[in-house]
């Protein structure tokens, strides 16, 4: 009271809360990542870009970033920097560990690696595959929500229901030719159909479980809108 009579009108004390947060950037890669995405581009485009907006998003406020990418065997951490020079190598990094002849990616493995190796709390964004079985990560993505924030972005497929006939189609993890089953049984396509829905549901499920806030693109001019919507999401607590 005292000072604000000297200065003339009412001073008030302000404590603002500079919080800043390491984000892990959570990335498979893998020869998965080499394959045809929704929207007809490589799934390694659509995930990078999204490791990418958020990234730097976290650059710009300060934050460091590092990624940990890989399989068992050979998981590789990088150290976290706060520099757009440091996430353009990472970003780099994902890109080349997700070419046709990479090694396949683990992704319940990955994140079990995680939840041993990742101390103090983080922003984890898991850059998933869309064949992701729900069973073989819940259990891990519980245990990682009530250390960290978790992210997900899916990755989605090219719909193979959708193809000419005489399409050719090669599955990345073999590098074979799959046959025209789909296009000439129509049984077997709606079943298929039906089997994917199913497992998407049962992920996006799986994620509402664990509190995990997630988003899904096919299409690198969907990543932006897509991680717009997810965080507003997370800020409203829904």
């Amino acid at each position: 009271w005292r000072a604000s009579a000297r200065h003339g009108s009412m001073l008030i004390k302000r404590y603002v809360a500079e919080r800043h947060f390491s984000l892990v950037i959570v990335m498979p890669a893998g020869r998965e990542m080499a394959a045809t995405a929704a929207g007809g581009e490589p799934k390694r485009d659509v995930a990078v870009l999204a490791a990418g907006v958020l990234g730097w998003l976290a650059v710009r406020h300060g934050d460091d970033v590092s990624m940990i990418s890989g399989g068992p065997g050979r998981i590789h951490a990088t150290r976290a920097r706060s520099s757009e020079g440091h996430l353009e190598l990472l970003l780099q990094e994902a890109l080349a560990l997700s070419q046709p002849d990479s090694p396949p990616s683990d992704l319940p493995g990955l994140l079990r690696h995680v939840s041993r190796n990742v101390r103090g709390r983080k922003v984890l964004l898991v850059i998933a595959d869309d064949g992701v079985e729900p069973a073989l990560v819940e259990d891990t993505l519980r245990t990682l929500r009530l250390r960290h924030e978790v992210l997900w972005v899916d990755v989605a497929d090219l719909d193979p229901l959708g193809l000419a006939p005489e399409t050719l189609v090669r599955d990345v993890s073999s590098d074979r030719t799959l046959p025209d089953l789909l296009a000439a049984d129509r049984q077997l396509a709606e079943e298929f159909g039906r089997s994917e829905s199913t497992r998407r549901a049962d992920v996006e499920t799986m994620l509402r479980r664990t509190d995990v806030s997630s988003a899904r693109a096919g299409h690198t001019d969907e990543v932006v809108p897509m991680i717009v919507r997810m965080l507003e999401k997370r800020r409203r607590g829904r």
